[in-house]
């Protein structure tokens, strides 16, 4: 008895870049899917749906579920819903697929602990060969606030994009729950998360000869990624960003 190849699903993250992204891949319905003479392989981002050739009948389609291995996962993918996976059906014409692609489900209450489903897919199968497939799944984009605290004096800081793409504006004095005072400068866009950015921002201060560099290098964004509303502002994310400078 042996096994042929009828479906390759490969998974992409753009959070992740070329590194393996936390996903797994198993069948919605593990009986039917044993029923139907179906094996599942996962190899680091490509899953492998394998068919016993001694079946006469092929599946018309397959049903997989993608999930999550950690729930920072669902935080840095755009589209994905909180307690609820994103229903999919994968004709034989599309080659990629995004969660983008369907509507999304209402998201469950208190989901964030226990659920880590992030899609379910019905993917068609075709009578004979093996079909390929790639899920696509794109980044959160977030504003990088950095919280400037801990020196006697928080004035004439600015930060600087050595590249020159990013800008920054600086927002003023803040108060932390403790009382200290905390000046916060943010980039005026968003950018996408990644766990390997390539941003590379230094701070600066005014001095009598002209801009000193405080740090070469600030610390990147990172998770939480927490809601932000603005007066005249849609709904955007954050990632608060805190230097202690001495």
């Amino acid at each position: 008895m042996g096994y042929s190849e009828i479906l390759r699903l490969t998974l992409n993250h753009a959070y992740f870049g070329n590194d393996v992204p936390p996903l797994s891949v198993s069948p919605s319905d593990p009986r039917a899917f044993d029923l139907a003479g179906c094996l599942l392989r996962q190899r680091g981002a490509v899953t492998l749906i394998l068919l016993d050739d001694d079946l006469e009948e092929r599946p018309t389609h397959v049903a997989l579920t993608l999930s999550a291995q950690t729930p920072q996962v669902i935080e840095v993918t755009r589209d994905a819903v909180w307690g609820a996976a994103v229903p999919l059906t994968v004709s034989l014409q599309a080659d990629t697929v995004r969660l983008s692609d369907a509507p999304a489900p209402p998201a469950s209450e208190n989901a964030r602990c226990f659920e880590t489903s992030l899609a379910h897919l019905e993917i068609e199968i075709p009578t004979t060969g093996r079909r390929d497939v790639t899920f696509s799944l794109e980044a959160i984009d977030a504003l990088w606030a950095y919280h400037l605290t801990g020196a006697d004096g928080l004035e004439g800081l600015e930060i600087i994009d050595s590249a020159g793409d990013v800008t920054f504006e600086d927002l003023g004095l803040r108060a932390l729950p403790d009382g200290r005072p905390v000046r916060v400068i943010r980039s005026t866009q968003a950018l996408a998360a990644r766990a390997r950015p390539d941003q590379r921002f230094a701070l600066q201060k005014t001095g009598p000869f002209g801009p000193e560099t405080l740090i070469a290098v600030l610390p990147a964004a990172r998770s939480p990624f927490k809601p932000i509303t603005e007066a005249d502002a849609s709904m955007r994310l954050q990632s608060d960003i805190f230097v202690t400078l001495w």
